[in-house]
């Protein structure tokens, strides 16, 4: 069934849910809203446990040769009970490899994403290694959806060396449960091993203690020393019968508050003659501890004598203007060395931008204003009271903007910090940054202390590059001020925006301080991004067409484009457009035909990963205007 093309390319943003009606057409396209698409990318990009994926590729890809060895070893002992093949592992990666790259739903959204960080951050890694990080970070991804054994058996060659988020959080008769497991004799193995059967009406409770509570870290950590422990004493089916005693053991005391005693004692018959229960729970004073410090000593030395030291290289600082930091860099430097006619030219492009765009400003000069404003008076504070500091400015200079048109109950929480220092009622937008201007450090730091949390790793880039432009623009005009605020913000924030909401806000910029370079696009978009340059009058009209896809070969560019190898073509394409297309038709008509330009770019640098057949379906929308033959033959698709 043909679909309408719609989305990703279109300049509209969702608004923050708090905010009143009025202030929201003000504020959708301000830094909040960027700040909070931006947590919510990086905190959901890898599914619900993206902080312990993003920490074990991180781990992963700094662990030394040595420990690369123990981490083989252990996958092979685990291997020996689970009776998974370990030698396949260049099919295994080619395989994987293969699912992320095109995949046809069969993998979800987060997994084909950690895989792609994975892979490359181990890039230079042998196919074992990779392939055994990858069952590790498939169980982080699906963690909650995996039994504690199935999420061990993946995670367990890891374990020691990158541990589990909750490795710690045990109380202490499951410590020593697992200290005893790791001192476990291949006869007590054997014992675990021995076939049993509880009591009906305990395991019946038991389940439903099981199903109350979903926390899983005690039968994890037991799954993890388990498998780490009793495959070196006896392999295959007996050494797994003996694991899943042992992960019993490890439910039976996550859930023991919520049992009967009686019921943990029928429960805990199958460990009893290995693990008796009343030395776990009295923390088995049977042992001197002069004996017990000596047994750790020498574990300690056992385990740290054959490794060899490695330096750790000293964390990287931060970049002062965020991942996009070179960008930003050349961008501060040409701005200021631009001549009055290229300032001309800029403001005039700007005008043209905007009739198509119709967003009118998105951050009005009241609120850059105050923005440098906050920006100039805390120059002297750390970087974090700065940043939460500059967020209340921009939601209180939207506030003061929206006034007028919205009532004030609506306003005060988005006002609130500034409520008793600047009263909302007796400033205008001018004279609440002349207000700001007049406040001391305490001041600013109230206003800090009264902002919830901020990501300072999203703020704080914006922060320093206003702080790097501050002098510049408190001698510009105000147009000239919101036209760089919002370039150089789009660069800081790149990534994070469509390539056509990119172009927008750039465009102005885009011949006086090229932000693409020609040598990553290629010859054929090259060819298209000065057809686009070329484009008269009637050709404009036949791109703003309206136009639709079949699922089909949408779902086929879908796939093409999954590794953003097509976005820089794309940014390309709709620089050229934004730039081009207003000089002939503005307004909807306008905004339609710069969307199915940039379109244009998004195929053409994909076409090696498309069929002739497909490329020209997904061409017909350009193909009036552009034809397709005019830019030469398409590359031959790739097998």
């Amino acid at each position: 069934m043909a679909k309408p093309w719609e989305g990703p390319l279109d300049l509209q943003i969702s608004r923050p849910a708090l905010w009143p009606p009025g202030l929201m057409a003000q504020s959708s396209h301000g830094l909040l809203g960027r700040i909070q698409r931006a947590n919510d990318d990086a905190s959901r990009r890898f599914g619900p446990n993206t902080a312990e994926v993003e920490a074990f590729i991180q781990a992963a890809s700094h662990l030394s040769p040595w420990q690369w060895r123990q981490v083989l070893a252990a996958r092979r002992l685990v291997a020996l009970v689970t009776k998974e093949d370990v030698g396949e592992a260049e099919h295994s990666r080619r395989t994987i490899q293969a699912a992320i790259r095109t995949s046809e739903g069969r993998m979800s959204e987060p997994m084909a994403k950690a895989g792609e960080a994975l892979f490359e951050a181990l890039e230079k890694r042998s196919d074992e290694k990779v392939v055994s990080a990858w069952q590790a970070v498939s169980a982080l991804v699906l963690r909650h959806q995996l039994s504690a054994l199935k999420f061990a058996a993946h995670y367990a060659p890891f374990s020691t060396l990158i541990p589990i988020s909750e490795a710690d959080a045990l109380d202490p008769t499951t410590r020593r449960f697992l200290a005893a497991i790791e001192g476990l004799t291949v006869g007590q193995c054997q014992y675990l091993a021995k076939p049993w059967r509880v009591d009906h009406d305990a395991s019946r409770a038991l389940t439903q203690a099981v199903a109350k509570s979903k926390h899983l870290h005690i039968e994890v950590a037991v799954a993890i020393a388990a498998l780490n422990t009793i495959p070196s004493r006896l392999a295959g089916d007996p050494g797994w019968a003996a694991v899943r005693t042992a992960v019993h053991g490890g439910r039976v005391l996550s859930r023991r508050a919520e049992l009967a005693k009686s019921e943990v004692t029928l429960l805990w018959a199958p460990l009893q003659a290995v693990f008796p229960l009343g030395a776990l729970e009295r923390g088995g004073r049977d042992k001197s501890a002069g004996t017990r410090v000596r047994a750790a000593v020498t574990k300690a030395i056992e385990t740290i004598k054959p490794q060899k030291a490695t330096p750790v290289p000293p964390p990287r600082a931060p970049a002062q203007y965020g991942p996009n930091s070179g960008e930003v860099a050349a961008f501060v430097r040409a701005v200021v060395e631009l001549t009055p006619i290229q300032w001309l030219r800029v403001l005039d492009r700007r005008q043209l931008v905007a009739s198509v765009t119709r967003e009118g400003s998105a951050e009005p000069a009241s609120v850059v204003r105050a923005l440098l404003a906050a920006i100039d008076g805390t120059k002297e504070m750390d970087t974090f009271t700065r940043s939460r500091a500059f967020a209340a400015v921009e939601r209180a200079g939207f506030a003061v903007e929206s006034k007028d048109r919205v009532k004030g109950e609506q306003l005060a929480p988005h006002y609130g910090p500034f409520a008793t220092l600047i009263p909302l009622e007796e400033v205008d937008s001018n004279e609440f940054v002349r207000r700001l201007t007049y406040l001391g450090g305490d001041e600013w730091a109230q206003v800090a202390s009264s902002v919830p949390s901020v990501n300072q790793e999203v703020v704080a880039p914006l922060v320093n590059a206003g702080t790097a432009l501050l002098e510049f623009l408190s001698r510009r005009s105000d147009e000239e001020t919101v036209a760089t605020w919002h370039a150089v913000t789009a660069l800081v924030r790149r990534h994070h925006l469509t390539p056509i909401k990119f172009a927008a806000s750039y465009a102005p910029f885009a011949s006086a301080i090229p932000a693409t370079s020609a040598r990553a696009r290629g010859a054929m978009v090259l060819r298209y991004v000065t057809a686009i340059g070329r484009l008269g009058g009637s050709q404009c009209e036949l791109l703003a067409q309206p136009w639709q896809l079949s699922d089909e070969v949408s779902n086929a560019l879908s796939r093409a484009i999954k590794d953003g190898s097509a976005r820089p073509a794309e940014e390309a394409a709709a620089l050229a457009a934004v730039v081009t297309v207003p000089m002939r038709l503005s307004g909807s008509a306008g905004w339609a035909a710069v969307k199915t330009a940039a379109f244009g770019g998004r195929v053409i640098a994909s076409r090696t990963r498309l069929t002739t057949e497909q490329i020209e379906a997904l061409w017909k929308p350009i193909q009036p205007a552009i034809p397709l033959a005019s830019l030469g033959a398409p590359a031959k698709p790739r097998r």
